[in-house]
């Protein structure tokens, strides 16, 4: 879960052997403007620098491993579902 201020602002799931960390830092923080992450704070920070600063700065992660990657995709749609997420929204 990432959150900010305090608020759960996304849910999201990690797999493989690389996992949360590589996910995070290549795909939410450096990735293209196309992530969940990235869109909450383009129209704010367009410059893709400070967007990243401000990202690192002021959004955190929670998260729950899993043992059963069979339960992996129920359980993160269960949280979604809980928290209502609004970067989870299209």
């Amino acid at each position: 879960m990432l959150l900010e201020r305090g608020e759960v602002v996304y849910v999201g799931e990690a797999r493989g052997a690389k996992g949360l960390r590589d996910r995070l830092l290549n795909k939410h923080i450096s990735g293209d403007d196309g992530h969940a992450i990235q869109r909450a704070f383009l129209a704010q920070f367009p410059d893709r620098l400070q967007r990243r600063e401000h990202i690192k700065q002021h959004v955190f992660v929670r998260w729950l491993p899993i043992d059963d990657p069979a339960r992996v995709s129920t359980v993160e749609r269960l949280l979604i579902w809980l928290y209502s997420p609004p970067w989870n929204r299209k």
